[in-house]
């Protein structure tokens, strides 16, 4: 942990923490949301069905075991105000939280079993450096904490800083990062099953390319899932 990250833990303990949607004081029996803004998280409910929406943007492109995200991220709601939080106001901490209530939603439906490694999507060096964190690393341990699978932050790396993709069709997006990512260890990979952790998914783009490089470097003999913990409705539904 460095410094930035052990101040910030500091400062949670000296000040009484409170909820980040509504920034009412949180109560005990509160979660690090308080209770009433934990009745308004828009679930997509996803991972209660098999063959759904989001894991058919990998058919005939990659094969996917399982795939589903959290929450819709939907304008002027609170919980994607938190994704913004912990991407760009060092509220790391918020991203480790809600991974930990991915973990406990997904449960129920068993997306979890059976998977043998957590694998967030890495940043490219330059913009961890500006961040100073990875928010999927930290998604990565909240689900960690839950379901107790082990996570590996090592095995791929990014080859650059990719620009943004929303406003490019799906066959630019594709050739901009089909070549985006690089297996440092496949035999780490080889004969597991994996579920690989980002905060959005949008088009899908970043997380085909990532799966199918994956799924070449082990030939084939890699089992893939993906778990997110927003989904666009207008992306998915489109």
């Amino acid at each position: 942990m460095n410094l930035r990250y052990l101040l910030q833990s500091i400062a949670q303990l000296l000040f009484p923490p409170s909820c980040p949607i509504c920034g009412k004081s949180l109560l005990e029996i509160d979660s690090f949301v308080c209770l009433k803004c934990s009745t308004t998280i828009p679930f997509t409910h996803l991972w209660r069905v098999e063959d759904n929406v989001m894991k058919e943007k990998f058919c005939g492109l990659v094969p996917i075991e399982r795939a589903a995200a959290l929450f819709w991220f939907s304008s002027g709601s609170g919980w994607r105000d938190i994704i913004h939080d912990f991407k760009y106001n060092n509220h790391w901490y918020y991203a480790e939280n809600i991974g930990r209530l991915l973990a406990k939603e997904f449960a129920e439906s068993n997306f979890f079993d059976g998977i043998d490694l957590i694998i967030p999507v890495p940043l490219h060096w330059s913009r961890r450096l500006s961040r100073g964190y990875n928010q999927s690393e930290h998604l990565a341990a909240g689900i960690s904490h839950v379901t107790g699978i082990p996570c590996n932050f090592r095995a791929i790396s990014r080859n650059r800083n990719n620009p943004p993709q929303a406003r490019r069709k799906f066959y630019q997006r594709w050739e901009n990062i089909s070549t985006l990512f690089t297996i440092t260890h496949p035999e780490k990979l080889v004969g597991r099953h994996i579920v690989l952790i980002d905060d959005v998914f949008t088009s899908g783009a970043t997380l085909i390319s990532l799966a199918h490089t994956i799924h070449t470097a082990c030939n084939g003999n890699v089992k893939i899932s993906v778990a997110t913990l927003a989904a666009s409705r207008h992306m998915i539904d489109g």
